[in-house]
């Protein structure tokens, strides 16, 4: 079965569909790069889902701890855990070099089992000549672009804000809440008369006194 692949140049589709895979990982892990690192220079309006995931997480972490010790790993936690479509981020980023990796090998294999059944000819000229066409087509695709210098640049955008921003607003709200005088008793409580001893005492002592006088007075008349 693999002989008459070989030589009825299957192999050549294969390779092309491998080679347009890789092409469509480089170029989805190429947007999506784009989208984030424009999300992160907006990202205190921004609906991004990585956006709103880490500033969510990072409310929760600043309520439960007070503060997050770092802030550079938190946010390379959640960019490595981002996935598309399924399928993390940087799977995605290393998927055109695998695939690469794949397309030299079975070019390779192909080459010398064509040598093997044909010798030197047309058939191993032409895998020659298309596995080095795909490999370099694929080889200048996963070098082009600048996604690492971008996902450096989202990464300081979220660093930058959750620490300026964020952290000193949850800890402005912190201090507000320690700062909140205690709860007054209640009025109810506070009426409520409480009699004292020395208070009757002292009552008792007064309307001896006004009865005292008022026998003076009857006397003296």
């Amino acid at each position: 079965m693999l002989e008459t692949m070989v030589r009825k140049e299957v192999i050549f589709y294969v390779m092309a569909i491998l080679m347009l895979f890789g092409v469509f990982a480089k170029v989805l892990f190429n947007l999506a790069v784009r989208k984030m690192v424009k999300a992160a220079g907006q990202i205190q309006k921004s609906n991004h889902k990585l956006m709103r995931l880490v500033k969510a997480k990072f409310e929760h972490a600043s309520m439960v701890s007070d503060k997050v010790q770092n802030v550079e790993a938190f946010v390379d936690k959640y960019i490595y855990e981002y996935k598309i479509c399924g399928i993390r981020l940087d799977s995605w980023r290393s998927l055109t070099k695998k695939i690469l990796f794949f397309l030299v090998i079975i070019g390779t294999f192909t080459i010398f089992e064509s040598y093997r059944l044909e010798g030197v000819g047309e058939l191993m000229y032409s895998y020659l000549r298309w596995t080095f066409i795909f490999t370099t087509f694929l080889l200048a695709s996963y070098f082009v672009g600048e996604e690492k210098m971008q996902i450096e640049a989202t990464k300081n955008y979220m660093v930058e804000y959750l620490e300026n921003v964020c952290a000193h607003r949850y800890a402005k709200a912190n201090e507000a809440a320690e700062a909140q005088p205690e709860e007054m008793p209640e009025e109810k409580e506070c009426a409520e008369p409480v009699d004292k001893p020395e208070e009757e005492e002292k009552k008792r002592e007064g309307e001896r006194e006004m009865r005292i006088r008022a026998i003076l007075e009857e006397f003296l008349a």
